[in-house]
């Protein structure tokens, strides 16, 4: 497992072994580590330079670290999310902003941008099996979140969920056919966090399936 103490990146074994401080920086701040599936890499945000970027370090703390600068204005990021393949980090900002970045040509492209600050949710970011999408949540108009995919070759974004209900935590099915997620229809604006009278209303979620080809039956179709 991989953890952040003190601004710095340690492994710890499962059994028997020494923790391992991959980074060994201690002037410099560290955080939000997350292991390629791969195993082969770790990545996190440094302050290194003075402002975050991305940093990519061989899982055994050897080597070179690969350092990703994160583009202007500096910003603080979270939580850096890794495709199946091991080639690409999905990362969000302060501003509310998405972003992707391909660790071999390290530009990053912004995916969208949320419309309110909230501490309850950051996107909820996930990869596609086949590493052409992302899946994710953003505030609409209302207040309530819809899921979102966009893919990577097209750069476009389609909303999957209607709007009416408070949708979250998507997920891929292993074949890359389906899209698991949440959804409250009775969640609304005296439910958010900001002040303490929705403390007494219940939000209750149920589980929904999208199917994402035409072509493809209903999981849940009747019997």
């Amino acid at each position: 497992a991989v953890f952040e103490a003190h601004g710095e990146i340690l492994t710890v074994p499962a059994e028997k072994g020494d923790i391992r401080d991959v980074t060994q920086t201690p002037g410099t701040e560290e955080r939000d580590p997350a292991w390629s599936p791969d195993g082969a890499s770790i990545a996190f945000f440094s302050d290194e330079s003075g402002e975050y970027a991305l940093h990519v370090i061989e899982q055994k703390g050897l080597g070179a670290v690969r350092k990703i600068d994160l583009g202007q204005p500096p910003s603080f990021f979270y939580t850096p999310t890794w495709s199946p393949d091991s080639k690409k980090i999905a990362y969000s900002d302060k501003r509310l902003n998405l972003w992707f970045v391909d660790v071999e040509h390290p530009e990053p492209v912004k995916v969208a941008t949320d419309r309110f600050d909230s501490p309850l949710h950051e996107f909820d970011v996930v990869w596609s099996p086949d590493n052409r999408w992302l899946a994710y949540t953003l505030q609409l108009k209302n207040h309530l979140r819809a899921v979102f995919v966009y893919s990577l070759e097209t750069h476009k974004a389609t909303q999957v969920t209607d709007g009416m209900s408070d949708a979250l935590y998507p997920n891929f099915d292993k074949s890359g056919k389906y899209l698991f997620f949440t959804a409250s229809t009775d969640m609304g604006l005296t439910t958010g966090w900001l002040d303490m009278t929705s403390e007494a209303h219940p939000v209750t979620r149920s589980a929904y399936v999208a199917v994402l080809r035409k072509d493809l039956p209903s999981p849940l179709a009747p019997e």
